[in-house]
């Protein structure tokens, strides 16, 4: 038919599967901003767990404790560290439970029969709604720091942040990608996703800055995906520069390269399972 031979060429092409995914990016964001009282809801969360870190956190830097690294934080950069880690935290969409839903349920094999890649629809609308998440988290946190009075960082050290929050919500998208397809062994993605929530805490340095850990462990984890996903945009809170800031770009381009290969992988082998024994 002469007349579908365009559309059909554009589909399978990669500019149609970007295009495709640029708009179900735009769906996420435009779904998730008019499904305001909820992203209020995610805010007020939010601007609670703050302020109940924040009073912990001044306690415990106003104490400047002997032996530690207390003394090299600048007023306040503890609890802006927080604050970026948990603005970053609370945006990552639960794409896990949607690829275990598809999976388990067998709802994955029509998807399959569309000329869009299934698995490049879902990452973009989750991401898409991450992104607004972002946007609405994002804008209470800068309306509660004006009000709270703390001392802020340079102007540019927003820019760095935001930069750095986007990209490493992309890389915590990306593990919880691979959280997901898990479901095609283990068919519940509960065990997987409290190892990797717990390992984001810890080596992500979710509450405290992995600085502050001992040299070995810091080294160990400042080159994880977890890394990159929250400390290196939190560290730029507490001591922005543009060197921070490359370096920062840098790790988290790797880690979304090299996740996306490691999702690819995964994605082909959980498909040749389905394949070859069904659901």
């Amino acid at each position: 038919m002469p007349s579908t031979t365009p559309i059909a060429r554009a589909d399978a092409g990669a500019f149609g599967t970007a295009a495709a995914a640029a708009s179900a990016c735009a769906l996420g964001i435009r779904r998730n901003l008019a499904n305001w009282p909820v992203l209020m809801g995610r805010a007020l969360f939010y601007l609670v767990a703050m302020l109940v870190l924040s009073a912990l956190w001044d306690k415990v830097a106003a104490q400047r404790l002997p032996g530690t690294l207390a003394h090299l934080l600048p007023p306040d950069g503890l609890t802006l560290y927080i604050g970026v880690t948990e603005w970053i935290a609370l945006s990552i969409a639960a794409i896990h439970l949607r690829l275990e839903d598809d999976i388990r349920f067998g709802m994955l094999e029509p998807h399959l029969l569309r000329p869009k890649p299934y698995l490049v629809q879902k990452f973009a609308e989750a991401m898409g709604d991450s992104l607004g998440r972002l946007i609405g988290i994002g804008a209470a946190a800068l309306v509660a720091l004006a009000l709270s009075g703390r001392a802020l960082p340079p102007a540019v050290a927003f820019v760095y942040i935001a930069i750095l929050g986007v990209f490493g919500t992309a890389v915590g998208m990306l593990m919880m990608t691979l959280v997901g397809l898990s479901a095609f062994w283990v068919r519940r993605v509960l065990p997987p996703y409290l190892i990797m929530q717990k390992a984001l805490f810890l080596l992500g340095g979710l509450f405290a800055p992995i600085s502050l850990y001992p040299a070995w462990f810091y080294h160990a984890a400042v080159v994880t995906p977890f890394a990159a996903t929250l400390f290196l945009a939190g560290d730029q809170a507490i001591a922005p520069s543009l060197a921070g800031f490359a370096r920062g770009l840098i790790a988290q381009g790797v880690w979304i390269a090299v996740l996306s290969g490691l999702v690819a992988l995964v994605w082909r082998g959980g498909l040749r399972k389905v394949l070859r024994e069904g659901v």
